[in-house]
């Protein structure tokens, strides 16, 4: 039984964690609603996944596995649709939420795990992310799921503990390589942390630590049965076209961190840093700010080098958003708090309703070109005139050119019968999954192949040009023509 002293504290903590249940329950339920009535299209990214779930494997052209495996999982209860494809993802926030809150009540109080928990399920990043299906959604929660468990570890060290962030980190690296700056921040925080230093010492520690490398290493076994073509390609992805200074990217990248945890929150934090600020309990400050800063700085010292997507520090966020939260609390900025909070709510209700909008907005409208949206209109329309016009040429096999059109067409065309490729010239390297795990470079002997092609002149020689789908048939114009060739192989 709780004794007087320790009952209040019990019940607040309770009291806090039902609430903000019924919030994330009410939240999901709702981004699930929304996903459901929205009519965009897959993007084609979120298109390889799903191809990706219908081959498990240890490992993909470009990402580990596991955003392949969770898609086969939700679609194997759900079907097949755009909203059940994407369903993982608002249900993987809410998860990581309550993390999060539990995570705020270690270190500071229920409170302050209450109002982090709420910024980051209402931050514009999550808002987003929610209406998507990508390999951030199952990495945060990792993420989140492996600080808990550290600092469950640095209060009371034991092997159960170890081997939880250990198990984190594992499934972490499945979902995208960005774990690895877990087991770095934390040897970090270790090493350069007096209080924690010991630590170092201790076999469960490492013990935790090789599990999560051993949790990674079938896909680096696939990847070197594979000539590491997944590292290779997350290295072309680092590197870009070379090194070279770019102020411009470098901006570009820390402006759109406003727009990821919510502009009054990443403004927070930049004043509690430059002025030094910090809540009741800097030790805890201090652990977080090791899990933030130091991704914010790498990426965007490789933003100023070459360039770097808004959500490669995605990782950053969970301890960001939680340390800012408590130091604005315990430095009596609650005004603060509040409008973050409203902010993010209110962008997050009209993000929603322009999703269901979407139905009465044409491709070329400026706020579709602007936001890349253009990719998320047309596919099931123009896929529709595809089929019709490939039930007319009865091909044996249906040849894809380029990863946008093979990703795309492979969800959009599925139930078709034909063998699905993807155009590859001989001898020329992989550039995509597709063109990795299904080439073609020429019909066989009798075979009728159509190849489908956003340009307008065949990547095969021979070919001859037997239709032309345009961009604007259907109600929902599709971004570029689509031009079908046929090849036909010679009888020996």
């Amino acid at each position: 039984m709780a004794t007087p002293s320790t009952a209040p504290e019990e019940r607040s903590h309770a009291s806090y964690a039902k609430q903000l249940a019924l919030i994330v329950a009410a939240v999901v339920v709702a981004r699930l609603i929304v996903l459901a009535l929205n009519p965009l299209d897959l993007f084609y990214d979120e298109a390889q996944y799903w191809f990706w779930g219908q081959n498990p494997a240890l490992g993909y052209f470009s990402k580990p596995p596991l955003i392949g495996w969770l898609i086969a999982a939700f679609t194997a209860v759900c079907g097949n649709s755009e909203a059940c494809i994407r369903s993982a993802a608002p249900i993987f926030h809410g998860a990581t939420t309550m993390v999060i809150f539990a995570v705020g009540a270690l270190l500071y109080s229920a409170r302050t795990g209450f109002y982090a928990g709420l910024a980051y399920l209402v931050s514009i990043g999550v808002s987003a992310s929610s209406l998507l299906i990508s390999t951030d959604v199952p990495l945060l929660l990792c993420w989140a799921a492996g600080l808990w468990c550290l600092v469950r570890y640095t209060q009371t060290p034991s092997l159960s503990f170890a081997l939880g962030f250990g198990v984190a980190i594992a499934i972490g690296l499945n979902a995208k390589y960005a774990m690895i700056y877990f087991p770095l921040c934390l040897l970090a925080y270790l090493a350069l942390t007096s209080q924690t230093r010991p630590l170092l010492k201790r076999i469960d520690l490492w013990l935790g630590l090789a599990v999560g490398l051993l949790g990674f290493l079938p896909n680096l076994i696939w990847n070197a049965q594979h000539g590491f073509i997944t590292f290779g390609h997350t290295g072309e992805n680092i590197t870009g076209s070379g090194f070279s200074l770019n102020p411009l990217s470098l901006l570009e990248f820390f402006g759109s961190q406003f727009g990821v945890a919510g502009p009054i929150l990443f403004g927070a934090i930049i004043v509690a840093l430059v002025k030094g600020w910090c809540s009741d309990k800097p030790d805890a400050d201090r652990l977080l700010l090791f899990f933030s800063l130091p991704i914010l700085g790498l990426l965007s010292l490789q933003a100023l080098q070459t360039s770097a997507n808004y959500n490669w520090a995605a990782t950053a966020f969970p301890a960001l958003i939680l340390v800012t939260t408590a130091i604005l609390l315990d430095r009596m900025r609650w005004k603060w708090v509040r409008w973050n909070l409203i902010t993010c709510a209110a962008f997050a209700v009209l993000l929603s309703m322009a999703a269901i909008a979407m139905l009465a907005v044409r491709p070329d409208h400026p706020i579709v070109s602007q936001t890349n949206l253009e990719d998320m209109f047309g596919w099931a329309e123009h896929a529709d005139e595809l089929a019709e016009r490939l039930d007319r040429i009865e091909p044996d096999t249906i040849v894809m050119v380029g990863r946008r059109y093979a990703a795309g067409f492979s969800y959009y065309l599925r139930d078709r019968n034909e063998m699905m490729k993807a155009f590859r010239s001989e001898g020329a390297p992989a550039r995509n999954h597709f063109e990795f795990v299904a080439p073609w470079s020429e019909p066989a002997a009798g075979e009728r192949a159509v190849i489908i092609s956003p340009g307008n002149i065949s990547p095969l020689n021979g070919a001859r040009l037997v239709g032309v789908v345009e961009a604007g048939d259907g109600a929902a114009p599709f971004r570029s023509n689509s031009y079908l060739f046929l090849a036909v192989g010679r009888e020996q």
